[in-house]
Parts: structure tokens; sequence; C-alpha cells
């Protein structure tokens, strides 16, 4: 199921028992035994017993509570860019893959259209580096300029895009997920964006927070369960990454090979 049906289910499912601000975004977090003063950068500053930061790899309420971004998220190695293309996918039920060292192209379904996804190697580099739009085009340009395949079509597409999703892949480490009233879920707290089934853990996680505040465990117990599902999955980020993205031609090879033995099993 896409994000975005998935967030409209939820917001159905809770829009009758919950309150639900849009476009607005926390500014200041000021903590004391009894709550949490939370102000906003549009509406008017309010009181709340506990404050969940589910906000995501880059989460304001984790840079807020916890401190800096570059102290917890740690680069993978890797950069993926998507986009739309628009039209009816080649192939509706499959990712088709281009592969090469360093660098991958893949095209898939989107919503019913065609959709394409650059995922490449690359140092770290300060997000302000990339977070332009021209820059990001530029990058990925770059990256695949003498790439054979359909992707020389595929860039001129990224060249014209009005927007395109762009970021680092990146892991989130963090010694612990809460305070005395904040605490962190999905990405915010655990990020393996892209090579470990980011919103299935973070779907996990709330559930788990929740049943630990309602049985009286809290923070502790919802952090001490939830770490069993996702410390595996941080673990093995490097072997996803060296299977999703060889950085050889041999190491492509190998796995090219293995995966077609397990097919044939």
């Amino acid at each position: 199921m896409p994000l975005e049906h998935l967030a409209a289910v939820l917001h159905r499912a809770a829009r009758d028992d919950a309150e639900f601000v849009f476009g607005d975004t926390i500014t200041a977090l000021h903590e004391d035994a009894a709550g949490v003063d939370v102000s906003f950068r549009r509406g008017t500053s309010r009181r709340f017993d506990y404050v969940i930061g589910a906000d995501g790899l880059h989460s304001t309420v984790r840079r807020l509570a916890f401190g800096p971004e570059e102290r917890f998220v740690h680069h993978a190695g890797l950069y993926i860019a998507t986009l739309v293309l628009g039209g009816a996918p080649a192939e509706p039920h499959d990712v088709m893959l281009y592969n090469q060292p360093r660098r991958l192209v893949a095209l898939h379904p989107a919503r019913g259209e065609a959709g394409a996804a650059f995922i490449f190697r690359g140092p770290a580099r300060p997000s302000s580096e990339y977070r332009d739009l021209e820059r990001q085009k530029q990058i990925v340009t770059t990256v695949y300029r003498d790439a054979g395949w359909r992707v020389p079509q595929l860039l001129d597409a990224v060249r014209n895009a009005p927007d395109l999703y762009f970021d680092a892949v990146s892991a989130v480490r963090l010694p612990r997920w809460s305070t005395r009233r904040i605490a962190l879920v999905g990405d915010a707290a655990s990020c393996v964006s892209l090579l470990g089934d980011g919103s299935s853990l973070a779907m996990a996680g709330a559930h788990t927070l929740a049943g630990a505040l309602a049985g009286g465990g809290g923070f502790a117990a919802y952090e001490a369960e939830h770490r069993t599902l996702t410390n595996p999955k941080q673990r093995r980020i490097a072997l996803a990454a060296g299977l999703l993205v060889p950085k050889t031609a041999l190491g492509l090879a190998l796995r090219n090979t293995t995966g077609r033995l397990l097919v044939r099993r």
C-alpha cells in the first residue's frame, strides 16, 4: 500500500478521537515532571501530558529534545532520488532494475503510474548541499551521465521534473528514545531508510508504545520490546546496501548469480 493511502486510512480511523492540526510545526519543547509546553510556528503554545515524535528521519522533535541531527543520523553510503514519470507503467506488477557497480535505476509502478528511482553510492555530504531542486538534478545527472539502457531518457525526465524526492539513505541511532515526557517512534527513533521495513516497523512501534502506556510500563517497556525488532535491522544495513548496490563488478556478478540460484530452488 502506498504511504499516502496508508496515511489516509489511519486518518479516517483516528479523526473522530484525535485532533489533527495541519500546516504547522513545533518550534520549542519545555518539559517538566508534569507535562510538556509546546510552542508552534503558527498556532498558540499548548501544554500536553506527553509528546511523541513520529516525524521521520529529519525529526524536529528529536532535534529539540535530544540534540542536533548530526549526532544521531548516520550516512549508509547511498542516496536515493525518485520521481513519478506519468502514464501507465510498462510492468504494472513488477520492478525492472538496471544495475551497475555503485549505481542502480529502477522502473516501478507508483500509484498506478510509472515511477523511477535512482539509488547510488556517494560520500556523506551536508544536507544543505542537496536541498535545492536544481542541485539535486545536477547530482543525479552527473552520477548517471554515461549510463546505458533507458537512463538517458530518464535523465531528461529528471531535468524536467517539477520536484524530486531526494535524500541520503541513513540510519538513526540513539542511546535512548525517551525523556520523562517525550518519546520517539518510527524513523525518528530508529530509521533504516530504504533498507529495513521502515513503515512496518513504525506501525509496530506505535502499537507497542500504545500498549506500554496503557499497561503502565511506560516508555521504558516500549523501548525494551521494540528494540528487539529494530536492532537486527540496524545491524544488517551494510549487508542490505551491498546487495542492493554492490560496489564492484565482481560483487554485482556474485549478487546476481546468488539470486538466480535462489529463484531456481
